[in-house]
């Protein structure tokens, strides 16, 4: 079976980019520090980052980013995939 790889590049990138959204909105409403205090808590690690002050430039650049490496890495790995399983 072969796959489009501009479609799996797009949806890989919509939910990297997506869930950096969801990061984003966390940090813009101040929950940011204690969901990654009770998760670094969860595994047994001493949380020693300290989440800062929300700026929309910033979430910016962060979600277009995350975007652009979540589609190129879903478009090579479906290139990779259409040619090996040939």
């Amino acid at each position: 079976m072969k796959f489009n790889a501009n479609m799996v590049g797009l949806w890989t990138g919509i939910v990297i980019g997506g869930c950096h959204v969801l990061w984003s909105i966390l940090v813009a409403f101040g929950w940011a520090q204690s969901l990654i205090d009770w998760i670094f808590g969860l595994h047994f690690i001493l949380p020693i980052f300290t989440v800062t002050e929300f700026k929309l430039a910033t979430a910016a650049i962060l979600t277009g980013l995350t975007f652009i490496v979540g589609y190129a890495i879903g478009y090579l790995a479906t290139l990779l995939w259409n040619k090996l399983s040939k």
